[in-house]
């Protein structure tokens, strides 16, 4: 999975994956979006997620979203899932993240 980590801007870290968000992958996905916050002088209150090239999710993928949802959460924080592939959004239905995460 080839993975981008940039601030948007000082409180808005914005993340473009390219690739497949399963087992193998949604470990490093989770870990790196997490120490880019946790590392950040300025707080980091909303996370965009860029899923255009996303090809597939699993459910481990799903826990990972979820997981990064909360902790963002519990500090006030927002989350952004944009540009989500039908094939993986069906996913995020199925589940019913679409009724708390916001999509653009």
């Amino acid at each position: 999975m080839d993975l981008t980590i940039k601030r948007k801007n000082m409180s808005c870290l914005y993340v473009k994956a390219v690739g497949r968000l399963d087992l193998d992958s949604a470990v490093e996905y989770g870990s790196k979006i997490k120490d880019s916050i946790l590392d950040s002088e300025e707080p980091i209150t909303e996370v965009e997620l860029d899923f255009e090239y996303i090809t597939f999710m699993s459910s481990f993928g799903l826990k990972v979203i979820l997981e990064l949802y909360k902790e963002l959460k519990a500090s006030g924080g927002t989350i952004k899932l944009k540009n989500v592939p039908e094939q993986v959004m069906n996913a995020f239905k199925m589940v019913g993240f679409d009724k708390f995460l916001v999509f653009e």
